[in-house]
């Protein structure tokens, strides 16, 4: 019966199937306590394991905000999210201290073992390996070239540029994050530059040939005025790149995250999980001075996406 399917029904009808099938299987949420409900259930799921935590956090979300402020760039738009926010992480306000790493964290055992081999999940492994993989494909740049990571987290991008041959400067404003990236990275101390702080407040008169983003631009407080600082750091010729970011086809123009892991997140450690959608996000990045295109393998799905943007003038 499936392969009758796939003969009848063109590939894109089918993906568009599977995502009605799935949203009508989503449970969608309206409150903090049915939140609260669901990330016991998410609790439950992970004590299983990490896959099965993962499949629970694809079986619900929260419904969107209404009345939104009509100009994304103005501040009602921007206290709206902000409120949202609030609501559902459960604190008074947002600051990057919200964004340090759990109390628990072991940071010795992490040099040894990060994330996401830590997970003992194939399909997690997988995934990111996957993703880093379309990163550096998509680097348009060559060692000995100058990096400038924001957000490095685990510090696993941040190694494997370092065996390439690159020179990184990697900001990381979380301390325990920043004792494991040194502790992975002793063997290329010479090559690196770790700088504890804020990717927002980060200046330097060095120029650098690629900025690169992982899964990290979506935490930043100001997208608009992070692009502006990106635009100033590059070399004419250099680039920024934005991997595994949510930039996708959302709702609204740019806000909270509203998916199940994105409101476990902030709800248990008060991450701030911001998305685009991709159309707002090209037309900003544009306005902001960049040439950019998006790389990505359909077979591979998300995981696989690239942003990779470029200073330009307009004539």
């Amino acid at each position: 019966m499936r392969s009758i399917a796939k003969k009848i029904i063109p590939a894109p009808l089918r993906r568009g199937l599977r995502d009605l099938a799935a949203a009508v299987q989503m449970r969608r949420l309206h409150s903090v306590d049915e939140l609260d409900a669901a990330l016991a259930e998410v609790e439950r799921a992970f004590a299983i394991g990490d896959a099965e935590g993962r499949r629970a956090f694809a079986s619900f979300c929260l419904s969107p905000p209404r009345d939104l402020p009509a100009d994304p760039d103005s501040a009602e738009y921007r206290e709206a999210q902000l409120a949202l926010y609030r609501r559902i992480s459960g604190r008074a306000r947002y600051h990057t201290e919200n964004e340090r790493s759990p109390s628990d964290l072991d940071v010795e055992a992490s040099i040894q073992t990060p994330f996401p081999y830590q997970t003992r999940s194939p399909e997690v492994v997988g995934d990111q390996l996957i993703s880093q993989g379309c990163l550096m494909k998509a680097l348009p740049v060559r060692p000995p070239a100058d990096l400038l990571e924001f957000g490095p987290g685990w510090g696993s991008t941040t190694l494997q540029f370092l065996q390439m041959g690159y020179r990184v400067t990697a900001v990381e404003v979380d301390p325990k994050f920043c004792e494991i990236i040194r502790g992975r990275c002793a063997g290329h101390s010479g090559q690196l530059e770790l700088v504890g702080g804020d990717m927002l407040t980060f200046r330097s008169d060095s120029k650098f040939d690629a900025v690169v983003f992982f899964e990290s631009f979506h935490h930043c407080a100001d997208h608009v005025q992070m692009l502006r600082n990106v635009r100033s750091l590059l070399r004419p010729d250099g680039a920024a790149l934005f991997a595994a970011e949510p930039v996708m086809k959302l709702p609204y123009p740019w806000g909270i995250r509203l998916d199940g892991e994105s409101l476990w997140a902030m709800r248990r450690y008060g991450w701030l999980e911001l998305g685009f959608d991709r159309r707002y996000f090209f037309r900003l990045l544009r306005r902001e001075g960049f040439r950019a295109r998006r790389i990505h393998n359909p077979t591979l799905g998300h995981i696989s996406e690239v942003i990779v943007a470029k200073p330009w003038k307009p004539e």
